[in-house]
C-alpha cells in the first residue's frame, strides 16, 4: 500500500468512526505546541477524547487527548502538536506528523489556528530583535529550513493536490485581525516572516545569523510539517508564535520554558478575542472567499 493510499484510508476510517461516536466536527483546528491546557477551559461543552480509543490511529498520536468544544458559535477541535517530535515517527510515512490535519479537513474544518514558542531573530544590521520578544509573531510567510517534507509520497491522494499553493496559507484576513485583537489587548505583536527549522537542537549563533540574513525574523523548530499538511488538506491558516527570548548568545531549554508559560494567558486571551473574526473568515471560506 503506498504513502497515499495509506493516508486517504487511515483518515477516512477514522473519520467513520468518529461520525459513528457522534463526535462534533469542527469549523475550526486548534492545533497548540503551547498553551492548549489553559485554552481548553475557554471552550463550552467541552469533550475529550483519547485518540487511542479509535482502531488504526498510528503512533504517535495514540495517547493524544483530542478536546471538542464551543468558542462562541465555533465548533472547534483542540489538541496539543506533537507532530514535530522525531520519537515513534515512521520515516517511511512522514505524514503521520499532520494526521489530525487531514483528519480535522476531512470532517469538516476550514480554518487551522497553530501555536508554537520561537524565537525572535537579531538584525545583521544593528543587532536588534526583528520581533517583539515576550510578544507574538503572526506568520505571513515561511522558510522550510528542516529538511523535512511530510508530503512526499502523496502524489496519488485524493486529500490534496500534488503541489499545494502555498501563497495563500496564511491567511491575511486572519492576521490582520490577530493584529487588530492583539492591540486592543496591549500585546506586542508583528507579522513575521519565519524560520522553520528542524529539533531538538537549539540553533547555533551562526545559523541565527544565516536565517536573518535570508530573510526570516523569527524561527520555530518543527513548524514546516503542520504548514505543509494544512496547506494539501486546504486549511487556511493562523500561525502564532510566542516570541520567548531574542536568540542571542548562549541559550537555557528550561528559561525558554519559563518564558513560553509565562506568555500563555496573554495567548488565551489573544485567541479568545479573536472568536467573532475566526468565525467570520469560517463564513466567508464556506462561502468559497479568501478574505
Amino acid at each position: 500500500m503506498t504513502s497515499a493510499t495509506r493516508l486517504d484510508v487511515t483518515v477516512h476510517k477514522l473519520k467513520a468512526q468518529l461520525a459513528e461516536r457522534r463526535f462534533q466536527p469542527p469549523d475550526v483546528l486548534f492545533l497548540m505546541g503551547t498553551g492548549v491546557d489553559l485554552f481548553g477551559e475557554r471552550l463550552r461543552n467541552g469533550t475529550e477524547f483519547e485518540l487511542g480509543e479509535l482502531e488504526e490511529m498510528p503512533h504517535p498520536w495514540r495517547a493524544s487527548e483530542l478536546i471538542a468544544g464551543k468558542l462562541g458559535q465555533l465548533s472547534v477541535w483542540l489538541l496539543d502538536d506533537i507532530g514535530g517530535e522525531p520519537d515513534g515517527l515512521d520515516v517511511n510515512s512522514p505524514w503521520l506528523g499532520g494526521l489530525p490535519i487531514w483528519l480535522a479537513a476531512a470532517a469538516g474544518a476550514s480554518v487551522m489556528v497553530h501555536t508554537s514558542a520561537g524565537s525572535a531573530l537579531r538584525s545583521p544590521e544593528t543587532g536588534k530583535p526583528l520581533a517583539p520578544v515576550g510578544g507574538f509573531g503572526f506568520v505571513r510567510d515561511h522558510i522550510n529550513l528542516s529538511g523535512r517534507n511530510p508530503l512526499i509520497g502523496l502524489s496519488q491522494s485524493s486529500l490534496g493536490p500534488l503541489f499545494p499553493d502555498l501563497s495563500e496559507l496564511h491567511h491575511l484576513g486572519l492576521r490582520r485581525s490577530a493584529l487588530m485583537q492583539a492591540e486592543k489587548l496591549g500585546l506586542p505583536s508583528a507579522e513575521v516572516v519565519c524560520a522553520c527549522t528542524p529539533g531538538p537542537a537549539i540553533e547555533t549563533p551562526a545559523e541565527r545569523a544565516l536565517f536573518a540574513r535570508a530573510g526570516a525574523e523569527v524561527s520555530v523548530q518543527s513548524l514546516a510539517t503542520p504548514l505543509l499538511c494544512a496547506a494539501h488538506a486546504g486549511l487556511a491558516t493562523l500561525s502564532i508564535v510566542a516570541l520567548t527570548d531574542a536568540a542571542g548568545g548562549p541559550t537555557e531549554l528550561q528559561g525558554l520554558v519559563a518564558s513560553a508559560s509565562t506568555i500563555q494567558p496573554a495567548l488565551q486571551d489573544l485567541l479568545t478575542a479573536m472568536t467573532e473574526d475566526l468565525a467570520s473568515a469560517v463564513d466567508a471560506l464556506t462561502a468559497g472567499e479568501n478574505v
